[in-house]
């Protein structure tokens, strides 16, 4: 929990270009997802989610 009179940090043009750079690569990957999912069959349409997190490869 913040404190209420905490003062947030002030971001600079650089940091606010960066944040917004980062948002539109984000936006973009989650439209390219979004678009392969529907265009992608489950090849393993009848598959059981696993039991346990699986490491990322």
């Amino acid at each position: 929990m913040s404190d209420v009179n905490e003062v947030p940090e002030a971001r600079t043009p650089d940091e606010d270009e960066r944040l917004a750079d980062s948002q539109r690569a984000i936006d973009e990957a989650e439209s390219i997802a979004a678009d392969l999912r529907r265009t992608t069959p489950d090849p393993t349409p009848d598959a059981e989610p696993p039991d346990e997190a699986t490491p990322a490869g």
